[in-house]
């Protein structure tokens, strides 16, 4: 049913105007008063999807998450009528002023932003201002004067596709004092893991495909939840993190060795395994025994 719903809600939102890309006209008043008068739940909007102001503006009423697909130009007339928008916003843009992120900074709510690869002077200092989470899910890299400027947010900050990551810029994106997540670095060192380490709060480390123990040590200091999205997990990591104190989630663990899973078993606090789909019985027995564990329905 949901994926019925959100099928509905993107097939509404462009009429069909043919294969003639030389036909596509703006979003008209009408269909986006229809849009938010019929759409329950996220609207989304169709890639391609021309928006003026006003129509901007109208969408800006829906009670929900707004899907907004490409936006050809944020404009400052733009950016100010979706500010208006209570919820959370999503839409995919290529470059962004500072004046439209300035705009954009007013709003209240999720404020998710795919395309941009890099941000642009006074970008950041505009969006660290903003009054809710902010995501930057394209971002490649972070300079340190950005880091440092976007560290003052107030909220979550998400960059999951930050794959250049230096000592220095992680140090001060561990100065956010909010939920911390970073994606892509696949090669994390052991002086980025000490860096981000000293962060304080949920730091999630997402898309990681392995972690080596030295990093691991290193964030094993980290005190708060820890989320590691990572897909292998050595002894000499396990035996690591679980000195670790606080929440710890593996989100993206599916096998544990039984030297690992004994060497987690320790672990103070509560440990998040429910991604696990094999493990031995030996090693299910080990985990069971640590009442802060939580394992998939199979392994309890």
């Amino acid at each position: 049913m949901r994926w019925a719903i959100m099928a509905a809600s993107m097939a509404m939102a462009v009429p069909a105007f043919g294969d003639d890309t030389e036909e596509i006209k703006p979003l008209s008043v009408e269909q986006a008063t229809e849009l938010v008068a019929t759409t329950k739940g996220a609207l989304f909007l169709d890639r391609g999807t021309v928006l003026t102001p006003e129509t901007a503006e109208i969408l800006a009423r829906h009670d929900g998450m707004l899907y907004l697909g490409e936006v050809d130009a944020l404009t400052l007339e733009l950016a100010e009528a979706l500010a208006k928008h209570s919820g959370g916003i999503h839409f995919e843009i290529s470059t962004l002023t500072k004046e439209a992120a300035e705009a954009l900074a007013k709003h209240r709510g999720r404020l998710v932003i795919s395309g941009l690869t890099t941000l642009s002077e006074g970008v950041a200092e505009a969006l660290a201002t903003h009054d809710g989470s902010v995501g930057l899910h394209s971002l490649k890299t972070l300079s340190l004067e950005d880091a440092e400027t976007l560290s003052k947010l107030k909220d979550w900050l998400v960059l999951p596709s930050l794959s250049a990551l230096s000592p220095e810029v992680a140090e001060a994106l561990a100065k956010h004092e909010d939920a911390l997540i970073i994606g892509k670095c696949t090669d994390l060192s052991q002086e980025v893991a000490e860096a981000l380490a000293k962060h304080d709060g949920l730091l999630s480390l997402k898309y990681q495909t392995s972690l080596t123990d030295q990093a691991a040590a290193a964030l094993a200091k980290h005190r708060g939840w820890l989320d590691l999205d990572i897909g292998t997990l050595t002894l000499g990591a396990a035996l690591a993190l679980a000195k670790h104190e606080g929440k710890l989630d593996f989100s993206g663990l599916k096998t544990l060795c039984d030297d690992a899973a004994s060497a987690l078993a320790t672990h103070r606090g509560e440990l998040d395994l429910l991604r696990l789909e094999t493990l031995s019985a030996k090693a299910a027995e080990m985990l069971r025994s640590n009442p802060d564990i939580l394992l998939p329905e199979k392994f309890r």
